[in-house]
């Protein structure tokens, strides 16, 4: 089996460890770079050469106007805490505050809301930036141990955050984690009602503990997705020499992969399944449509973006972008980023619960509302709730990836262009496309 992504010691991939691309060489400047330059990149490896991704920019600026000013000490709670890329090994770290308790930075909790309420939700968040060393997890200030704390509460701790500088009225936009309003440097949180998970907490003092079996263990104890992410980024976890601060972007990717790659090599003993599974859903401005084919295990996800969205900006065409593995899995970072990891943990998920394997192809079709990236939480619980539907069933391939395809926008011929394990399969029962 080929040697994973991610590893024990290596949370994160090598490529990004000193730094993305652009900041380490001096990329040629695309002044109007291509969809699928956009689907390669999504405003994180700046591609195009330039500083800034112009398309966020471009979101960003339009939601100023929705600020209102703060004081300089915000009263509220601290729902959440983030973790920052840029200046790596130092990172800013601060938690995410709201005026209210009502709304939680726990993905499993938002099934149900709508796309235009979570954007509300969140631009009401002030995210706090204070910089730390990655290694100061090892030993953490006295500041850093409240993040930290924020992190292990299973509920939002009422919180009080003393700014050091005005706050910066804009989304902060990114296609692995969830949209954040308005951000600013602090020099003082007080944080109360903390109601500490006793999971993570026992984690958190087990010093002997490797970061993986530390997520794995707190996954198989029903712990959420979410907050293993969480206590990886502020450095809860791994042996205590290891521990330290991760960006959040990196840790819902490595929770994500760690986990999936676990559930895979179970799933991998099992029976396949006998029936050709087809399931469907609507979800935020998306069209899910995955299969199961009676095989061994074998992933491939599929994104289909129309004009008009957000990384997809005047187009005429649609443009996809997939990515797939084998039975003995893959040794390289998908080409879709989290998103991949995401369904993939999703769809092993339904396969351990069913006691099966099979070849699972997802198709993901994004319409033009879907205008700000959500975060890679969209995908994992949205095709949790596709899971969730009852499939319909059929005979054989071609039966099934005709109603499949049929529920999207795009020709059989269209997916097949970029989705490899779909097209071997309509290959094997001559299906014309």
């Amino acid at each position: 089996m080929p040697k994973t992504h991610w590893t024990l010691g290596e949370i994160f991939p090598k490529d990004v460890v000193n730094g993305f691309p652009s900041q380490v060489f001096r990329l040629p400047v695309v002044e109007t770079p291509s969809a699928k330059m956009c689907l390669a990149c999504r405003g994180a490896k700046l591609l195009c050469g330039k500083p800034r991704c112009p398309i966020l920019l471009s979101v960003e600026a339009l939601s100023k106007s929705f600020w209102e000013a703060h004081s300089q000490t915000l009263d509220g709670f601290s729902t959440g805490v983030f973790v920052g890329r840029v200046g790596y090994p130092k990172v800013y770290v601060g938690p995410v505050m709201s005026p209210s308790d009502e709304f939680t930075d726990t993905p499993e909790l938002w099934s149900g809301i709508s796309f235009e309420r979570f954007i509300e939700l969140r631009s009401a968040t002030l995210t706090g930036r204070r910089e730390f060393r990655a290694t100061d997890a090892r030993d953490p200030p006295s500041l850093l141990q409240k993040i930290q704390e924020v992190a292990l509460s299973t509920k939002p701790t009422s919180s009080e955050l003393v700014l050091e500088s005005s706050p910066v009225y804009k989304l902060y936009l990114s296609e692995e984690v969830p949209p954040f309003g308005a951000s600013a440097l602090y020099r003082e949180l007080s944080v109360n009602g903390v109601s500490a998970d006793k999971r993570l907490e026992r984690a958190y003092y087990d010093l002997d503990l490797d970061a993986r079996s530390a997520i794995t263990q707190l996954y198989k104890k029903g712990v959420f997705v979410s907050s293993i992410q969480r206590a990886l980024s502020v450095g809860l976890l791994g042996k205590a020499r290891s521990r330290r601060l991760v960006p959040t972007r990196w840790s819902i990717t490595a929770v994500d992969s760690v986990l999936s790659e676990q559930i895979i090599k179970k799933i991998r003993l099992n029976p396949t399944v006998s029936e050709y599974f087809v399931f469907y859903k609507q979800h935020m401005e998306s069209t899910y449509v995955g299969f199961l084919f009676p095989d061994r295990w074998s992933f491939e996800w599929v994104e289909a973006w129309q004009p008009n969205t957000v990384w997809n900006k005047n187009q005429r065409e649609t443009t996809l972008i997939a990515d797939h593995e084998y039975h003995e899995g893959r040794s390289s970072y998908a080409q879709p980023g989290g998103c991949y990891y995401a369904a993939r943990l999703a769809a092993s998920e339904y396969l351990e619960a069913i006691g099966r394997q099979a070849r699972v192809i997802l198709l993901r079709e994004i319409h033009s509302g879907y205008l700000v990236p959500l975060g890679v939480w969209s995908v994992r619980e949205a095709i949790r709730e596709l899971f969730k539907t009852k499939p319909l069933r059929f005979g054989g391939v071609k039966e099934a990836v005709e109603f499949g395809v049929s529920k999207t926008s795009l020709p059989l011929k269209k997916w097949c262009e970029s989705a490899r394990l779909l097209l071997e399969s309509v290959k094997q029962t001559k299906l014309e496309i």
